[in-house]
């Protein structure tokens, strides 16, 4: 008895509810027809980006040896004794700036020797000319005339020569090293005075993969960094790749130039390098708007309507953050990257925010 009251009860609640059910699931038309209705889903939330033409920043770093623009180690000409030293330690010296003096006194005394006789004979030459002239010598005692000058100024220019060969010059402008030399001492064409180094302008040498080799080209700014100076950053300008690559290693040696007005730079010296490629821009999404089924990728691009639709790519490259497109999307176009599980491809969606592109 008690269990039959419990299922009358229970389907009195179930009349009454569905009595008043019934209007919200079916509407009445104009002519009264009931027509039933659904309850249409609200557009789900989503944060957009916009795809992005831009560099991709993709960057290389790599270790490289400071080499000076131009060094060379200072040996003298000729084997003789040194008289004079006429430089210091690390001093800067310019262009054809006399270093060393050897000994030269031979030299100098056949060189008065053969300039009075040059003189002589030039006067000898003039006189010849205005006889001649005159008619009162031959074409031949001229001639004879003119030929002893020229012997006698080529004996003098021979003599000059062996002197300047005593002479030990600066070949061009930079900074000397350490003196390796006395007074006295007895130098051969294979002794080493000092060296001398141009540092103005100092040479960055390093290498890159051969993946690199389409990325890198001359005129391309590079970046380093040295442990000796913390904090600061030295920039240089590629001005060669080496035609050859190693064999081993399969890399390819870069010079950079890079200005050294305060010459921090020293020869020698190991700096970090980052090397950017050099390209067009290409296209971009955040990396998290891609997604993967299988073996294919695909993003929810937003159209003018707000809806989703569910677009095939082609993706490239990537770095955290960021992938880049080769195929499937436009300039400008919009790509979900937030509330992705949420969203049906057609259907419409609700942008609640738009996220600021990396630079």
């Amino acid at each position: 008895m008690r269990t039959a009251l419990v299922y009358l009860i229970a389907l009195a609640a179930l009349a009454i509810g569905a009595f008043f059910g019934l209007p919200e699931m079916f509407a009445s038309d104009a002519d009264g027809t009931e027509i039933e209705t659904k309850a249409k889903p609200a557009a789900p939330p989503v944060v957009v980006a916009a795809v992005r033409r831009a560099q991709f920043a993709d960057t290389l770093e790599a270790l490289g040896t400071v080499v000076a623009n131009e060094s060379v180690e200072i040996t003298p000409n000729r084997a003789d004794n040194v008289t004079a030293i006429h430089f210091r330690d690390g001093q800067a010296v310019e262009k054809d700036q006399l270093l060393v003096e050897m000994n030269a006194t031979e030299e100098a005394a056949m060189l008065t020797e053969a300039t009075a006789v040059r003189d002589e004979r030039r006067v000898n030459r003039d006189r010849a000319v205005d006889l001649h002239e005159n008619k009162m010598i031959s074409d031949r005692e001229l001639d004879a005339a003119r030929t002893l000058l020229a012997a006698s100024e080529a004996r003098v220019i021979s003599l000059e020569a062996q002197i300047a060969d005593r002479q030990v010059r600066a070949p061009f402008a930079g900074v000397l090293g350490l003196r390796r030399i006395s007074i006295g001492a007895f130098v051969q064409p294979s002794t080493v005075i000092t060296t001398l180094d141009d540092l103005s302008v100092v040479k960055l040498d390093f290498t890159i993969p051969e993946t690199w080799l389409p990325a890198v080209r001359a005129g391309q700014t590079v970046r380093a960094t040295s442990d000796a100076w913390p904090g600061e950053t030295f920039t240089g300008e590629i001005s060669v790749l080496d035609t050859r690559l190693d064999r081993s290693s399969r890399s390819a040696t870069v010079r950079a130039l890079m200005q050294n007005p305060d010459t921090k730079l020293r020869p020698g010296m190991l700096l970090k390098v980052l090397v950017e490629r050099g390209e067009e821009p290409v296209l971009q999404v955040p990396e998290e708007a891609v997604i993967l089924i299988g073996e294919q990728q695909f993003v929810l691009r937003i159209d003018e309507s707000s809806t989703a639709q569910r677009v095939e790519v082609a993706t490239g490259r990537r770095r955290p953050g960021t992938v880049e497109i080769v195929r499937g999307l436009d300039e400008s176009d919009r790509v979900v990257v937030e509330g992705i599980v949420r969203v049906r491809p057609g259907q419409p969606v609700r942008v609640v925010a738009t996220r600021e592109s990396k630079p």
